[in-house]
């Protein structure tokens, strides 16, 4: 499981996710253009919410009325609080959540800003510990942090060093914020994110024009 995408809204996603909303496609093509604005952006066949890990050429964008999702790999970022400020523009909307996560090394980062200031942000993994934490935890997390979630240890292992998986954070983050998830129990979604399509996008930097004369 990989994913690294940052998503705008004003009110509740999940309002908007469980109507099964129509993808603007111009309107995300537009979203692409101003996020890369020296790039040159070709479109591909669309994809859906379910895979949100495109590789640095790639772009996918989701425009949905009031709620607006952009996946990049420039945000699998150890360190959410220092993304390019661009990600997290208010004027894309009031909220900026950032979630990513790769399950190979069981990494999981995320960070919450409103009105283009940081209000909680945090990146762990088993290998590294806690690499970033930012402001207090939010209610979803306080049973992960007090055990609740614990990974139970397997005869003759070391203990797991984190009182979480947070792969399993993850997901409970995920759903918190827009009511779906990549794994878990569908009976708690908003929406299958594999019904939802998303623009995918090639972006190519755009080479600089050199005269001679």
């Amino acid at each position: 499981m990989k994913a690294w995408f940052v998503a705008y809204f004003d009110d509740d996603p999940k309002a908007v996710l469980g109507k099964a909303p129509e993808l603007d496609r111009d309107a995300s093509r537009v979203l692409a253009e101003q996020l890369f604005p020296d790039a040159t952006i070709d479109a591909e066949d669309d994809g859906e919410l379910s895979l949100l890990n495109p590789d640095g050429k790639q772009v996918f964008a989701g425009c949905y009325g009031g709620l607006q999702i952009v996946a990049h790999d420039e945000l699998a970022n150890d360190y959410p609080s220092k993304i390019d400020p661009r990600w997290v523009d208010p004027a894309r909307g009031f909220t900026a959540y950032v979630h990513a996560t790769h399950s190979v090394v069981d990494w999981f980062a995320f960070g919450l800003w409103r009105d283009g200031n940081l209000i909680r942000s945090l990146s762990v993994s088993p290998d590294n510990g806690i690499q970033e934490q930012f402001g207090d935890p939010l209610p979803f997390e306080t049973p992960y942090w007090q055990g609740q979630h614990s990974v139970e240890d397997d005869d003759g292992e070391e203990p797991y060093p984190l009182p979480f998986h947070p792969l399993e954070l993850a997901e409970a983050s995920i759903l918190q914020h827009l009511g779906f998830q990549f794994e878990g129990k569908i009976d708690d979604w908003v929406c299958d994110p594999i019904d939802v399509p998303v623009a995918r996008f090639a972006i190519e930097k755009r080479r600089p024009i050199w005269k001679f004369w």
